[in-house]
């Protein structure tokens, strides 16, 4: 019990005690670690700012120019045997404004005489701008210059106002005006690619119009399997399900199925085999779509380039005019230069990431999908089956994780196997493509893809009948 009531008597201590704060780091230098204000230095050697006028005749007669002879006194308020227009834009009195940031009654502005060596008996650090200015006023023989002289950027020359102290305010922050020729290079390049690209998707689209329509089919069972059929009579398609076309041990049964040739799906064939759904695709070359897949592989490969040329201008490595200088592409900011690479950077992680998500697909899209039979190249799509030795009791972390991962594969495109073949001819005419070491031959009488089989008989005599 006797410590609580200590607590409370302490408490009631320090809250009865009257507490004086006072600033020890706002005001630099001003007082010291107890509060007391600190006793005023004397500095010596301060260098004043350029004083401004319109005229160099409105200058303090001790701040007129005087140059030895042959040499004349410049806008960067120096004498020079010849004031050249890169002395000249040097002028002080634009506080390195260029352009619409210069404002116009900062244009005709020059320097006087530089002051220099100005000593403050009582340099008060927290005020230092108004202690340099009186000091600097003063050594000048500037009278009551709270009237004749103003800052640049609160005041100009006219009237009472004789001159301005080139105090010059922080720079703007600079930005682009996106009419700079990198940028109306970069918008030139992805806005042609974004073009064609929707040009060959309307193209694209129209092409397989009659594709798409072979593709909406009724859908209907025979022994079990589910497969698609065609409303067109024209479009017969027929898959032979008598082989392992994926090497998974699909045993011959010698059905054959009716269904869409554009896309044919086949199951399982006996129960001891492994079911799966394999479909053919038919596609066929278009020159627009060539086109439109060399403009991506060129954008990519500018890309990669521009993202080299942001690097080195980062480290100032960029060659011709603009080597040794940092930053150019920033316009000289480190800010605006960095948050520029990072979008830059950003765009081509995004551009380079589409492109692996849509390889498997990226080459066929830029053909015209057609029947199998009619195209140049069959696509076969097949499932990729996953083996995953389980506890019987799996956790729901395993679970969710297996799930997670199921989705993320399917949403990678990784989930099925594309394998694209060349369609061929024998030299008896007949079309064929060979997919994992099997050669599948269309069919005319039965209008379909099977493997193709020599028949050499049963014995050796067999053989060498056929070879007589």
């Amino acid at each position: 019990m006797a410590r609580p009531l200590l607590l409370w008597a302490a408490v009631a201590a320090l809250s009865a005690q009257s507490v004086c704060g006072s600033q020890l780091w706002h005001d630099v230098n001003r007082y010291d670690a107890h509060g007391n204000e600190c006793k005023l230095r004397e500095v010596r050697g301060i260098v004043c700012k350029p004083l401004c006028v319109s005229d160099l005749a409105r200058c303090p007669e001790s701040l007129q120019p005087s140059c030895p002879d042959g040499q004349s006194f410049c806008a960067d308020g120096a004498c020079h045997t010849k004031c050249t227009d890169v002395i000249q834009a040097l002028n002080p009195c634009h506080c390195s404004r260029t352009g619409d940031q210069l404002p116009a009654a900062a244009r005709n502005l020059v320097p006087c005489m530089a002051i220099h060596n100005v000593t403050i008996e009582h340099f008060r650090p927290w005020d230092s701008s108004r202690d340099i200015r009186s000091a600097c006023g003063a050594k000048a023989g500037i009278v009551d210059q709270s009237k004749t002289v103003a800052i640049w950027g609160s005041g100009w020359p006219g009237g009472d106002t004789t001159g301005v102290w080139a105090e010059c305010p922080a720079a703007p922050i600079p930005n682009f005006t996106f009419r700079e020729s990198y940028w109306v290079a970069t918008f030139a390049v992805n806005g042609a690619l974004a073009l064609i690209l929707s040009l060959w998707g309307v193209n694209k689209r129209w092409a397989e119009r009659n594709v798409r329509k072979t593709a909406t089919a009724t859908t209907y069972t025979i022994n079990g399997t589910q497969t698609r059929r065609s409303g067109n009579p024209e479009t017969k398609g027929f898959v032979k399900i008598q082989d392992d076309i994926g090497g998974e041990g699909i045993k011959p049964t010698g059905e054959f199925i009716h269904g869409a040739a554009s896309t044919l799906d086949m199951g399982a064939a006996t129960a001891n085999s492994l079911s799966r759904d394999i479909k053919l695709c038919g596609y066929r070359s278009h020159i627009l779509g060539t086109l439109c897949l060399w403009s991506v592989a060129l954008v990519t490969a500018l890309w990669i380039c521009y993202m080299g040329v942001w690097t080195a201008d980062y480290y100032g490595a960029l060659p011709g005019s603009r080597f040794g200088s940092f930053y150019s592409l920033g316009l000289g900011s480190l800010t605006l230069q960095s948050s520029s690479f990072l979008v830059v950077w950003m765009l081509s992680l995004i551009f380079l990431l589409t492109l692996y998500i849509l390889k498997p697909h990226l080459r066929n899209y830029f053909r015209v999908r057609t029947l199998p039979a009619h195209g140049q190249y069959v696509c076969v799509v097949r499932p990729i089956r996953e083996i995953k030795l389980l506890s019987d009791k799996a956790s729901w972390v395993q679970r969710r994780v297996n799930l997670v991962t199921e989705r993320l594969v399917a949403l990678l495109s990784r989930d099925k196997d594309y394998t694209t073949c060349l369609i061929e001819k024998t030299s008896e005419g007949r079309i064929y493509f060979n997919y994992q070491c099997t050669r599948y031959v269309y069919d005319d009488q039965i209008q379909q893809f099977a493997p193709f089989e020599f028949d050499l008989g049963s014995s050796h005599r067999g053989l060498l009948a056929q070879a007589a």
